[in-house]
């Protein structure tokens, strides 16, 4: 009740002089309430505490792999480990997103919040950023677990790391938002986290995929194409298997993030707004 306090006393902007947040269809204080209720409400779970042993855990486990590997601990012990930690945070991220807003709708919170004037857009966004929020700090608990037992075994690491854990992190931002729609329309939270899931999976395929639809002539080649555009390049943050040279720029792997962060927001935003609340 403390975070819905605190989003309806954002809802008001300031009406007499142009302010930042009248050019906006609601108030960045909503977003930034809802987005610190949002991320307030994922740690505090009990799934977390869960999620975060499991992890220490999971990369524990990675240091004793790593030694058994004589001649190739320092990788073995860095991409295992950072596969751990992807993992985690796309499944915590997902499950998360996938229960965001049916949650609310099960609780009736979401038509209490609404009965005041709250902007669906922002709320939405509010939503959204909280998970990504989320996924930042996950990543960083892991990550400083991961670097302290990196650094027992003597293995520093390079700026290619923290590049890595950047392009885990846009990686996870476009899931979550894809999932976040998905769920506006999906049966269930079970159902919305298997289409990311699928989603997830043909990402790292998309190359490939995109090769072969090429090879594909007629409609249901040209039905395939249009489909296969759907489906976000992850492998464009698979850093681990691609050479550094052959990996895009940083710059642009944040402008695709954003791309599909905004088209997915967007989308959310339209289908939001003809729920009835």
């Amino acid at each position: 009740m403390n975070g819905l306090k605190k989003i309806f006393k954002s809802v008001s902007c300031p009406a007499l002089f142009p302010t930042p947040y009248s050019l906006f269809p609601g108030c960045l204080d909503t977003v930034r309430s809802v987005a610190a209720e949002t991320f307030r409400e994922s740690v505090k779970n009990r799934f977390f505490t869960i999620f975060a042993v499991f992890a220490a855990c999971a990369i524990y486990a990675s240091l004793l792999v790593g030694v058994m590997a004589v001649d190739e601990e320092a990788r073995v012990l860095s991409d295992l480990g950072l596969g751990l930690m992807e993992l985690m945070t796309l499944a915590y991220a997902l499950f998360h997103a996938a229960m965001a807003i049916p949650r609310e709708v099960e609780t009736k919170t979401i038509y209490l919040v609404f009965s005041r004037p709250v902007s669906r857009p922002a709320y939405l966004l509010g939503k959204a950023s909280g998970l990504y929020l989320l996924s930042a700090f996950m990543l960083s608990v892991m990550a400083a677990i991961h670097l302290s037992l990196m650094a027992l075994r003597g293995f520093p690491p390079g700026l290619v790391y923290f590049h890595i854990l950047a392009c885990i992190w846009l990686k996870v931002i476009i899931i979550t938002s894809l999932a976040l729609f998905i769920s506006l329309f999906s049966t269930s939270p079970v159902s919305t986290m298997v289409i990311s899931g699928i989603i997830w999976t043909l990402g790292h395929f998309t190359p490939e995929a995109r090769f072969l639809v090429e090879k594909t002539a007629g409609f249901s080649g040209r039905l395939l194409k249009g489909a296969a555009w759907l489906i976000p390049d992850l492998q464009l943050y698979n850093l681990r298997d691609a050479p550094l040279a052959a990996a895009p720029g940083v710059w642009f792997q944040f402008a695709y993030a954003a791309l599909w962060a905004l088209g997915s927001y967007g989308a959310a935003v339209l289908l939001f707004k003809k729920k009835e609340f």
